[in-house]
C-alpha cells in the first residue's frame, strides 16, 4: 500500500539562472497518475473521464481503487465531484480550476521596461490561459511589465508578457535579460558580433552590458487588461 501525507511542501523551480519557490502537494505515484490523466482528458477532449475510463487508464482491477484515489484527491482539494457521471472539476495547487483548452501558467513577479529592478524569487499566482495562445507549450511563464521603455513595441506598463525560457535568440527578438541579478525586457540586437539591448522608446538609451549577462527567455506575446 502506498503511503502519503496530507500536508503541502515547497520545491525550487529553476528557470534560466534563477530559482523560484513553488508550492506543491505531496501525491503518491497513483494519485499523480490519475490527476494528470483527468487534466489531460479535460484539456484535450473537453470532458473529464468516467470511473470506467479511469479504471482502464490506470490498469487497476476495480473501480473501488479509483474511487479511493478520487477521495484522496478531493480531500486535498485538487478536485471536486458531484453525482453526475463526469461531474469532476480539477484545480491546480493554488485553487484555479483547470478548464478545457487552458493551461495554468506561473506569474513570476514583475519585470521592468525602463530599467532593471530586482524580481522577487517566487510565484505570485497561477493564471489560466488558452492553450492555443501558448501554442501548446508548457514551459512558459508570465512577467508583469513596469515602465514605458517598450511602448513602441506595443508593450505597456502593467502588461503581462508571455516568456519562453530559452537562451538562443535572434537579433530583433524581444527578450528578458538578466543583468547583475536583475532582469529587464528589451529588444536583443546583434550587429557585427556586438550584442546589446535596445529599448523601444527614444527617451531611453541602448544598454551595452560590460559584465556578464544572460538571456532568460524570449517574449512570445503580450496580455493587457483594458479595464
Amino acid at each position: 500500500m502506498e503511503k502519503f501525507e496530507i500536508n503541502r511542501y515547497f520545491r525550487a523551480l529553476t528557470i534560466g539562472e534563477r530559482t523560484y519557490t513553488i508550492l506543491f502537494m505531496i501525491l503518491t505515484k497513483r494519485q499523480k497518475q490519475l490527476l494528470d490523466y483527468i487534466k489531460d482528458e479535460i484539456q484535450s477532449n473537453g470532458l473529464p473521464p468516467t470511473i470506467s475510463e479511469m479504471t482502464k487508464a490506470l490498469k487497476v482491477k476495480s473501480k473501488n481503487a479509483v474511487a479511493k484515489l478520487l477521495a484522496s484527491l478531493e480531500k486535498k482539494e485538487l478536485i471536486s465531484r458531484d453525482s453526475k457521471a463526469r461531474g469532476i472539476k480539477v484545480f491546480d495547487e493554488f485553487g484555479n480550476e483547470i478548464r478545457t483548452g487552458s493551461m495554468s501558467i506561473p506569474l513570476l513577479g514583475s519585470v521592468p521596461a525602463g530599467g532593471p529592478v530586482m524580481v522577487e524569487e517566487n510565484i505570485e499566482e497561477w493564471i489560466n490561459l488558452p492553450s492555443s495562445l501558448l501554442r501548446g507549450r508548457k514551459d512558459v511563464f508570465l512577467l508583469q511589465v513596469r515602465g514605458d521603455s517598450m511602448i513602441n513595441a506595443g508593450i505597456l506598463e502593467g502588461d503581462l508578457v508571455i516568456v519562453r525560457p530559452i537562451r538562443e535568440v535572434r537579433s530583433g527578438d524581444i527578450v528578458v535579460a538578466l543583468l547583475h541579478d536583475e532582469v529587464t525586457v528589451k529588444r536583443f540586437i546583434e550587429i557585427h558580433n556586438r550584442k546589446y539591448l535596445k529599448p523601444e522608446n527614444p527617451k531611453y538609451e541602448n544598454i551595452y552590458p560590460q559584465d556578464e549577462w544572460t538571456i532568460q527567455g524570449k517574449v512570445m506575446g503580450v496580455i493587457r487588461r483594458l479595464e
